[in-house]
């Protein structure tokens, strides 16, 4: 048996949980170092399942992810969705959580009618525009397509509007993009 398993009923308002030190190692892997301050507890949602959460067109609400287990928290982590089938395994094992341990329905996003902004060739303005404000120049499209699909992701969720984008700089450090400085 799995010991991780073990952790599938454990909340976040429950005694603090832990996994095994492999897991979480592979857990610490698919992070950014930018999210290193919560990946212990995984109380807040890290950008790889924000991913795959867009990849799979369902809204989560961070209410649903801490109300879910430690370990289908790792488990949604951990689990790709970079082919048809992991896909379909990734969305039921989602689906399912949704309902059974966050009691809730899942609420499924529209799909696109165009290629996702961030998956383009050029960076979207909103990232340029808050790199230009913390002082950083991005050389455009040559630097954006040396980057994931998702670090790319990342940077345009972290420059979302009326959000407080705190972690943009630290992205931008971490994915090699804050050497360059715009002219004064």
């Amino acid at each position: 048996m799995n010991a991780v398993v073990a952790f599938t009923a454990v909340r976040p308002h429950e005694a603090t949980p832990f996994l095994p030190a492999q897991e979480r190692a592979l857990i610490a892997q698919r992070l950014f170092a930018f999210e290193a301050d919560y990946a212990t507890s995984l109380c807040c949602m890290p950008m790889i399942v924000r991913y795959q959460l867009d990849v799979c067109r369902i809204k989560l609400s961070l209410h649903q992810w801490q109300s879910f287990s430690l370990f289908t928290r790792a488990r949604l982590i951990l689990d790709g969705t970079d082919h048809p089938a992991t896909r379909r395994r990734y969305l039921r094992r989602l689906l399912t959580a949704i309902a059974r341990e966050a009691g809730s329905a899942a609420v499924r996003m529209p799909l696109p009618q165009a290629r996702e902004i961030w998956e383009q060739a050029a960076p979207p303005q909103r990232v340029l525009q808050n790199a230009a404000d913390k002082g950083i120049a991005l050389d455009g499209p040559r630097q954006w397509a040396d980057l994931t699909a998702l670090q790319r992701f990342t940077l345009y969720k972290l420059t979302r509007p009326g959000h407080e984008n705190r972690n943009f700089p630290a992205a931008l450090r971490e994915f090699g993009l804050s050497a360059k400085r715009s002219c004064p």
